[in-house]
């Protein structure tokens, strides 16, 4: 690259409010091939040309005049938070763009974390995508950056992309165990959305840090997402079809026997209530029998007008009939989708999503009883 190409892309990424530092020396490209060290023939070549394009990860010079991307070089914590402010920044989902790092300034003192971090860590904590005790295993005592464990990493992304989190989750990794409980719901949402999957083992490795070259993919889906279609069903509505073998209702999990003789577990929010065949089960888990054959399903739902945990519901269906309830509410997810709320006889709502492949008399309208089928939380007729 010459000086004066140089010049121009760092005056640039200085417009944009990209410029920043940490404890080898960047530089800027503006595409993969600028890197002497990515190959386009790499894996990860595409990803890192969009985030370089982006100004989301930079790349490092070298004494011989040749750039680096160093793809393989574990993320720290504080470049993490850069990273995917930038991503955020670049999909045009920043909540704002107002660098609040001077209302932590005894925090980030104590703490030990970096000037060129302190807008993108305060704009983590101002919104609640890190907490201040996060802060304490940023840097090590000598101020020098700690490796971001996979798990921190989802659960940042998680709160960054700002989608519901499920009733229940039913990860397919084998290492599933080793995952924090509380991170679970948060890397379940990342991998309903392909941002974050695991590797070719079904293995999550919730413990290892995070390459610069994944966290380049990262930010490419999480840019991708900002521009999909807010609710996709295919992505947010979970529904298995088997045995239940094993209740587990202090640990708040259900164990199946699927139809193709494979297992699955799935883990259920504590806050979230048990609906069977269309009614509010109030002894949760408990009324669900070992050896039932059911439909288990569930869905993530955008509801503005209250807290997402207000209405939590996974449904049990063990057997297959028409129900009919008060239609109560109708909340549009898309174009094509809507979740009802039906009021049934025990004037308990349960929610249920129509979608442009649901049978309908007409317009559902609110205020009507209204007669339905569904599978699991999908309505297939209703009139």
């Amino acid at each position: 690259m010459n000086k004066k190409r140089t010049a121009i892309i760092m005056a640039m990424i200085i417009g944009l409010g990209l410029f920043s530092y940490s404890e080898e020396k960047f530089s800027y490209a503006m595409t993969a091939g600028d890197f002497a060290d990515v190959a386009a023939s790499y894996w990860g070549h595409p990803y890192i040309d969009f985030s370089a394009e982006k100004g989301i990860i930079n790349g490092y010079s070298s004494p011989d005049g040749t750039y680096r991307f160093l793809p393989e070089k574990a993320v720290t914590k504080e470049e993490s938070m850069a990273m995917l402010y930038r991503a955020l920044s670049a999909a045009d989902e920043l909540k704002s763009t107002d660098n609040f790092s001077m209302e932590y300034t005894d925090l980030f003192a104590e703490n030990k974390i970096a000037d060129w971090a302190k807008t993108y860590v305060a704009y983590g904590i101002k919104y609640k995508l890190i907490t201040e005790e996060e802060l304490r295993d940023f840097t090590d005592e000598n101020g020098r950056g700690i490796p971001a464990p996979r798990e921190q990493i989802a659960l940042w992304t998680a709160k960054a992309i700002a989608r519901p989190l499920s009733p229940a989750n039913s990860l397919i990794y084998i290492d599933k165990d080793s995952i924090s409980s509380e991170k679970l719901p948060y890397i379940d949402l990342l991998y309903r959305q392909g941002i974050m999957q695991g590797d070719d083992t079904k293995r999550f490795h919730p413990a290892s840090s995070i390459k610069r070259v994944e966290f380049a993919a990262i930010s490419n889906r999480v840019f991708a997402l900002a521009e999909a279609e807010l609710y996709s069903v295919e992505k947010e509505i979970q529904s298995y079809r088997g045995t239940v073998v094993a209740v587990d209702s202090y640990n708040n999990k259900l164990m199946m026997t699927q139809s193709n003789g494979s297992g699955r577990v799935i883990q259920i929010n504590p806050k979230t209530q048990i609906v069977i065949n269309g009614k509010v089960n109030y002894n949760g888990l408990a009324g669900i029998s070992m050896g039932t054959t059911a439909i288990v399903a569930w869905g993530a739902f955008y509801n503005e007008s209250s807290p997402n945990e207000d209405d939590l519901q996974l449904h049990v269906i063990t057997k297959t009939q028409t129900r009919t309830g008060l239609l109560t509410g109708i909340e549009n997810l898309d174009s094509s989708t809507s979740r009802l709320a039906i009021e049934n006889s025990d004037k308990d709502t349960i929610y249920y999503i129509i979608d442009k492949n649901s049978r309908t008399e007409g317009t559902p309208r609110k205020g009507t009883v209204v007669t339905f089928l569904a599978d699991g939380i999908k309505i297939l007729e209703m009139k």
